[in-house]
């Protein structure tokens, strides 16, 4: 259950837009609509990195978040946060003419909350799973996968890693129940205030890599109706 006292989705996102209209930051923001949907436009260059997001609004509600910033010397991340019952995030890893690496989380809207450091226009708190995949051969495969990350306290289960695979696993964190189940696929099972069942890949292949990747740049230009990755599946009860 979320915490009563804290903000919602909308009202971080809402001083996140505030702040960059202000000029506090080196910020250029513009407005636009497209359809129903209106487009906050931030980017903010202090120099040293480059961040620009996208916020889609509907009926004051945040629909998704576009983001694009610098990871590495040489790479991009981009990804796109859809924002549903829950938030959902689908990302590249990209630098020019190749994908390093692709990821893919989830977790509950209540627990987003504010950037500390006002750079974003919000951060996870709590994530039911993350999974983040990587080269390996002609193939991209799940290299680290976590389940119930608290980022407040650290906690969280680790799945597979560099040294760690587990098979199966039962995890307890705040108020939610985890069951996973880690094989061609990695399956676990939500039990809480939210229950669902959540399946993702182990490895992805050339031409799923670069669906990924066409469906999350798809979003630069406001569309929402894009096809979202269909490896990752999310099943409410």
């Amino acid at each position: 259950m979320a915490r009563s006292n804290k903000p919602t989705l909308e009202e971080i996102v809402d001083q996140y837009v505030q702040r960059a209209r202000s000029k506090l930051r080196p910020t250029e923001y513009e407005r636009s609509t497209r359809d129903d949907l209106t487009l906050h436009h931030v980017v903010e260059n202090d120099e040293f990195r480059i961040l620009d997001h996208i916020i889609a609004v509907k009926d004051r509600q945040v629909e998704w978040v576009w983001r694009s910033q610098d990871f590495w010397p040489t790479d991009q991340l981009t990804d796109i946060t859809v924002a549903g019952e829950d938030l959902r995030n689908y990302g590249v890893i990209h630098g020019t003419n190749r994908i390093s690496g692709v990821k893919f989380t989830i977790g509950p809207r209540s627990y987003a909350g504010p950037d500390p450091d006002a750079c974003l226009p919000y951060v996870n708190d709590y994530l039911h799973l993350e999974a983040h995949y990587r080269w390996k051969d002609d193939q991209m495969t799940l290299q680290r996968a976590r389940i119930g990350v608290d980022f407040k306290t650290k906690d969280g289960l680790t799945l597979r890693a560099r040294s760690v695979e587990i098979e199966l696993a039962r995890f307890w964190n705040l108020e939610y129940r985890y069951r996973s189940s880690l094989g061609s696929r990695l399956l676990v099972s939500v039990d809480g205030d939210e229950q669902m069942r959540i399946g993702v890949p182990t490895s992805l292949d050339t031409d799923e890599v670069r669906g990924i990747f066409d469906s999350v740049m798809a979003y630069r230009s406001g569309e929402s109706s894009v096809a979202l990755p269909s490896q990752f599946v999310v099943e409410r009860e």
